[in-house]
């Protein structure tokens, strides 16, 4: 009796390019369904943190007087709708992603195809995050002359090569600036990296052909 022939089904669900495509492809909408639900929490908190926020200033009697900076809380609408379009945006990449895996045709290079696919959703996702977040930072540094950065920060220490500016007109230049250069750089790197394995896929393919 062979104890290990329980394991056989899994090995030979292994083996089928159908059922990982299904599992990668409910993974990838599992992922859409939670940063869109990520973009819609933040684009609440920001905004909720915008309204809530308040300056201490003096006043003619030398009190200090506080009240509610509606240059911070413009740009905080603004900085959360661009949350929430990076949700929305990295959202339907995925989902249009994972129904591309279920359309990949079945080959003896399933993880290679999936690989590839993958890159491709990297410098896509890093694409919109970077460009998005570059424009909105722009945008709320004009309007409020503080620094972009400083408001994402928790964001900031997450992303690769994070983008650092200063407060003001050629400071949220600079970070709109960068952050489009490492967005462009991102997503052809990436695909780049796509097509090289896809190249490599369609080489093995083909000379297996030749060879039978």
């Amino acid at each position: 009796m062979n104890l290990f022939g329980i394991f056989d089904p899994v090995f030979h669900a292994l083996n089928n390019a159908k059922i990982i495509r299904n599992i990668i492809s409910w993974v990838m909408k599992i992922q859409a369904s939670i940063i869109a639900l990520v973009g819609f929490y933040g684009c609440y908190s920001i905004i909720r943190l915008g309204i809530t926020a308040r300056r201490s200033v003096l006043d003619l009697e030398g009190n200090y007087v506080t009240h509610v900076p509606v240059d911070i809380v413009i740009g905080g609408v603004l900085l959360a709708l661009f949350v929430l379009a990076w949700g929305c945006l990295t959202a339907i990449i995925l989902a249009y992603r994972s129904q591309t895996v279920m359309e990949s045709g079945d080959n003896r290079f399933i993880a290679l195809s999936i690989i590839s696919l993958i890159f491709r959703v990297c410098g896509e996702l890093a694409f919109v995050t970077y460009s998005l977040f570059g424009i909105g930072g722009c945008l709320f540094s004009w309007i409020t002359s503080e620094n972009p950065y400083v408001q994402i920060s928790f964001l900031g220490d997450i992303l690769p090569f994070p983008v650092r500016g200063g407060p003001g007109f050629m400071g949220g230049l600079e970070f709109a600036i960068f952050s489009l250069m490492f967005a462009f750089s991102f997503i052809v790197f990436f695909y780049a990296l796509a097509e090289y394995i896809a190249v490599q896929v369609e080489i093995a393919a083909n000379t297996r052909g030749l060879r039978k």
